[in-house]
């Protein structure tokens, strides 16, 4: 891999984590804040009815995935332009109409949803249909927004992505202070804070691109062939992203109607403390992606194997430094941040973050693969791993067991089988060798989870409180940096860290 890409990966990764914690901080709060607002009954409701809006997101999924990676693809090939710009405006129409859509299935099948499938109060249905219109609304700006995130990344301005997603989370936070000033309707207000965010964020992003990178200026264009291209390319993604989300989302649905509203809300805190670990390993993949898809299309295929196999690590790496330390010390955690911890957060919240690990692991073969165009197969196989995590999800409900053991489905099928796949998927596809992949990636991995766990689980044993956190953070941090440094980084990356922390030291 050339030098210069190093760099670039370098100063967007730094870039991203700067961001990552700020915007990790200001949520935490956030979240505190609409809980209070709200109360655990009133959210519950909140994450019914906007996880109804979600399922349609499978459709802006599908075309995110097919819009980052021709955007990204064709600045690969160095194309001119106004190329770009033809790609860019083509990608903004389908947009467009697929925000038509999700507005046509959330008013039809969404709505009678909304009606029929939730245990929703009678007392609060009218104030639910209302929040559903403003999720609705929030989801159709998010849409259109999606190609010009896309070419903020795949341009690699992660100073510029960093600094709005910052301001995101500012507006997020000034929404929730609001809330709490409030007397009236609070659920009612919350849902038309929401949109107002989405509708802000969308005209911050447009008013960046319009005046940044000037090849990209949106007028209404449909070209058949590249419309069919990033259509059918879509059309796949679609496959998997629908089965992901009504995977996700159906196991939302059971929890309310076996559980409660109750188990709604720990779901909902469970995905906000699992995405706030993904922040930081997204701030590195974010950084590398692109540069996967730029090398595959340049035809570096070694230098693309080398670079997937160091995200892969580094990523598990980043995660595993977050999950250890909250999984060993989650109800302190949750008391702190919620001081009013609803039933099931902590299981759900632990069990998650196992999720995350595999995501962490597996989240840049993703990218490897789109970059090549071919995701028929890997998407028919993971959206089948999906409905089965479903499927038993459902089963495990009805035989009444403990709300928590549902994540055992969830890790057999998303974590384990869907890695199987995928890497039988780079094999055929790039030429990946599975057994290199295993001795520098998976078999450090297994060895650093066999020393640090045990650690973890003794000196939890021994302490309670802000002593147990503070003693295992320290010694989950030292414990898995020796097994990094050691282990998971082979000779010549040791050299390149040893290297850089001798710079640092010297200035």
């Amino acid at each position: 891999m050339p030098k210069a890409d190093n760099i670039t990966i370098a100063k967007n990764t730094l870039f991203l984590y700067g961001r990552t914690i700020v915007v990790l901080f200001i949520s935490l709060y956030t979240s505190r804040l609409v809980l209070h607002a709200l109360g655990a009954t009133e959210l519950g409701i909140y994450n019914v009815v906007a996880g109804i809006v979600t399922l349609m997101t499978f459709l802006q999924a599908a075309q995110t995935q097919a819009t980052s990676r021709f955007i990204t693809f064709e600045l690969g090939k160095q194309a001119g332009d106004a190329s770009q710009g033809r790609i860019f405006s083509i990608c903004v129409t389908i947009h467009i109409l697929l925000a038509l859509c999700i507005v046509l299935l959330t008013e039809s099948l969404g709505l009678w949803a909304v009606h029929h499938w939730t245990s929703i109060p009678d007392a609060r249905r009218m104030t639910a249909d209302i929040v559903y219109q403003f999720a609705i609304l929030a989801l159709v700006f998010q849409t259109i927004r999606v190609p010009l995130d896309a070419v903020i990344v795949a341009h690699e301005k992660m100073s510029v992505y960093a600094l709005l997603s910052i301001v995101e989370a500012l507006l997020f936070l000034g929404s929730a202070l609001l809330l709490n000033r409030y007397d009236g309707d609070r659920l009612l207000l919350y849902g038309g804070l929401m949109a107002s965010v989405a509708a802000a964020l969308f005209v911050i992003y447009s008013l960046y691109v319009r005046l940044s990178l000037r090849q990209y200026k949106f007028r209404w264009l449909w070209d058949k062939e590249i419309s069919l291209n990033v259509l059918s390319f879509s059309g796949w993604s679609l496959l998997g992203s629908g089965a992901d989300t009504t995977s996700q989302q159906g196991v939302a649905l059971l929890m309310n109607n076996y559980v409660g509203l109750i188990a709604n809300a720990a779901l909902g805190f469970a995905q906000q403390v699992n995405n706030a670990v993904k922040r930081f390993v997204t701030s590195f993949s974010t950084a590398f992606n692109p540069q996967v898809i730029k090398l595959y299309a340049a035809g570096e295929s070694e230098a693309m194997h080398i670079l997937v196999r160091r995200a892969s690590k580094f990523s598990f790496v980043l995660c595993y430094y977050l999950a250890l330390p909250l999984m060993a010390n989650m109800p302190f955690v949750l008391q702190l941040w919620l001081g009013e911890v609803p039933q099931y957060t902590a299981s759900f919240c632990s069990l998650i973050l196992v999720c995350s690990l595999f995501d962490s692991v597996t989240g840049v073969f993703y990218t490897a693969i789109t970059a090549t165009g071919k995701i028929k197969w890997f998407q028919i196989g993971i959206s089948l791993s999906f409905l089965l995590d479903l499927v038993c999800a459902f089963l495990l409900l009805q035989c009444r067991i403990h709300p928590a053991l549902v994540f055992g489905s969830r890790i057999l099928t998303r974590g384990v089988i869907n890695m199987t796949i995928e890497l039988c998927l780079m094999k055929r596809l790039l030429d990946f060798d599975i057994p290199t992949y295993f001795k520098e990636v998976i078999w450090p991995i297994v060895l650093t989870l066999a020393l640090t766990i045990p650690l973890v689980v003794l000196l939890s044993s021994c302490f309670s409180g802000w002593a147990r956190l503070l003693i295992t953070t320290v010694a989950s941090v030292l414990a898995i940096s020796g097994c990094a440094y050691f282990w998971v980084l082979n000779e010549s990356e040791r050299k390149t860290v040893s290297k850089a922390i001798k710079d640092r030291l010297a200035r």
